[in-house]
């Protein structure tokens, strides 16, 4: 038996994957749900993905969720192959469609995270100071949560803008 926590489950991330969790968690199992997302906004890789020219490379069908006949109707995707900030605002719409936002933590990391045997939940620490408690923690970080700069000589003195996919 898991004992009670702050709360029933905590994922992190509040891209495609976490939103569907808390909304499959919160609205249809009646959980008591916390999103941790170091970002400002939902919408993960394509949240920080915002270089010129973003877009994705499978179709549009495939970014859309299934769960919900109403939201499937109520949005129309412009291209066969969207563009980043099209899927984002698809990201934002499903947000406001389903009152997401109320449950997440937006500009927080989680920074720590351990099971506690004894109490069947993890703890969970942010860099905001928080512990919070939880019998289920679901990551939904994606592959694509930590960019890496590659070391190329000479790029910290360049003087000219740069640009990473990843940020």
């Amino acid at each position: 038996m898991f004992e009670r926590g702050d709360y029933d489950a905590i994922v992190i991330g509040a891209g495609f994957g976490g939103m569907y969790a808390l909304h499959r968690l919160r609205d249809d199992l009646g959980l008591r749900v916390r999103v941790y997302e170091r970002g400002t906004d939902v919408g993960g890789t394509w949240y920080w993905n915002r270089y010129p020219g973003a877009r994705c490379d499978v179709e549009s069908m495939f970014y859309s969720y299934s769960f919900s006949e109403e939201l499937e109707q109520e949005w129309e995707w412009t291209e066969r192959f969207p563009p980043q900030p099209e899927i984002l605002a698809y990201a934002r719409h499903v947000a406001d469609r389903f009152d997401l936002r109320r449950d997440i933590a937006f500009g927080t990391s989680v920074t720590a995270a351990s099971f506690e045997r004894s109490g069947n939940r993890w703890l969970v620490e942010t860099d905001r100071g928080e512990h919070v408690t939880a019998p289920f923690l679901i990551t939904t970080v994606g592959c694509l949560s930590a960019s890496r700069v590659p070391d190329i000589p000479g790029l910290d003195g360049f003087a000219g803008e740069t640009y990473h996919t990843g940020r």
